[in-house]
């Protein structure tokens, strides 16, 4: 999802590509939407020097990879904790159930990649449980195969021949395991309610008990964590994409009433829906980067 008012580009493109913004969030098209929640770049070294050098993201079931193709940052805080911890140059986060915040250097361009819940332990059958609330070396953690995959998207020379790469490495992976796992792929479609959740148990003949047990593994939270994230965050973009009032997007998106969805935004994203929706409307403020508009 691109920036409402992406920052103008100041730097000539490359080899005479059109210049991409300086900090952008794109949704990716097609069935790799299933697979990627979005691409997100932060070119510091192109933006105005008053531009915040630091990024918080929310508690979030999507686990990304991020490539620091620049400058050098720092974790400064992470799984509730304050910490003090340089990022290695290609690095992988879990799923968060605390916000975790890090501190660039002012030349710094970083490049994610967030995946949909439960699509990277498909594709690369690890357990992710043990990487709920870590930041840790991509390169140490993910499969050998992925090694050459991550050292070309690192060694790219723009952001959008990044994306492009990652396009062509998930999409012949992605396309295989859409065909043995579609099941998942419906609660997925379904946000992971309680109700898709069910149809997934049944269709597999799993008790839910193991169905939780395999969506920790998938995922690294329970099923009715990420349903709960999930909500919140699609009641947020009703209201950003501005056809819904707080309490419209709070019934349509099975909240009991205004304050309780209130209460959820303040938990998850530090603020009421209000003041979220005018703060990812502010130009070239890169906070709460999953609630821009694409």
């Amino acid at each position: 999802m691109a920036m409402e008012h992406p920052a103008p580009a100041t730097a000539e493109p490359p080899n005479g590509r059109q210049a991409l913004p300086a900090s952008a969030l794109q949704a990716p098209h097609g069935a790799l939407a299933d697979c990627v929640r979005a691409f997100f770049w932060r070119d510091l070294g192109r933006q105005p020097p008053h531009t915040p050098a630091d990024t918080r993201v929310p508690p979030s079931p999507y686990p990304g990879i991020i490539w620091l193709t620049r400058g050098t940052a720092r974790l400064v805080e992470c799984a509730g904790a304050t910490t003090a911890a340089a990022l290695p140059a290609i690095t992988l986060s879990g799923a968060h159930r605390h916000p975790y915040h890090s501190v660039s250097s002012r030349d710094g361009d970083s490049f994610c990649l967030a995946f949909q819940p439960g699509a990277l332990g498909l594709l690369t059958g690890q357990d992710l449980a043990p990487l709920t609330d870590r930041i840790t070396d991509a390169v140490t953690w993910l499969p050998e195969e992925w090694h050459p995959f991550l050292a070309a998207v690192h060694a790219a020379p723009d952001h959008g021949a990044r994306q492009a790469l990652c396009v062509d490495f998930l999409a012949p992976r992605w396309a295989a395991v859409a065909d043995r796992h579609a099941a998942w792929l419906q609660v997925l479609h379904q946000a992971w309610q309680r109700g898709a959740r069910q149809a997934l148990a049944s269709t597999l003949d799993w008790t839910l008990r193991h169905l939780q047990r395999r969506t920790r593994q998938l995922t690294g939270l329970r099923p009715g964590e990420i349903e709960r994230m999930l909500r919140a965050e699609h009641a947020l973009l009703a209201m950003r994409d501005g056809y819904a009032g707080a309490l419209d997007a709070a019934l349509r998106h099975g909240y009991a009433d205004q304050a309780h969805f209130s209460r959820e935004a303040r938990a998850l994203f530090e603020r009421p829906p209000a003041a979220l929706k005018a703060h990812t409307q502010r130009p070239g403020d890169d906070a709460d980067w999953l609630l821009r508009r694409s």
